[in-house]
């Protein structure tokens, strides 16, 4: 399995873990207010963005002059930066499919 694969697919199975977490420990919970849920989907946008640069850097060529660890942390650091940017500027949609998914599971400031 190459790094990419490897790399994609314990991202899944870590989100379907906490995913299984989260329903045993609130079966029948709802989610706080709206703005949670909006920040909740945004970090998750920004998560996924993270994890596509992640990628889509370790792909490329690199130059071994530059191939060290401060510049790996560097670019991981950078690629962190650049997710949360774009996430918070740039929209996906991929936040906003999440508010729609789960937006029947908030409280609109009423008890649920």
């Amino acid at each position: 399995m190459n790094s990419i694969s490897s790399s994609a697919f314990n991202l899944a199975t870590d989100a379907a873990f906490q995913s299984e977490q989260s329903k045993a420990a609130t079966s029948d919970a709802r989610l706080g207010t709206p703005a949670e849920l909006a920040a909740v989907a945004e970090q998750f946008e920004t998560i996924f963005v993270k994890a596509i640069l992640s990628s889509a850097r370790s792909a490329e060529l690199s130059d071994p002059l530059l191939n060290s660890e401060g510049q790996k942390t560097f670019t991981q650091m950078l690629d962190a930066e650049y997710a949360g940017a774009l996430a918070q500027r740039e929209s996906l949609g991929i936040a906003d499919a999440i508010v729609r998914q789960f937006q029947h599971r908030v409280r609109n400031g009423d008890a649920a």
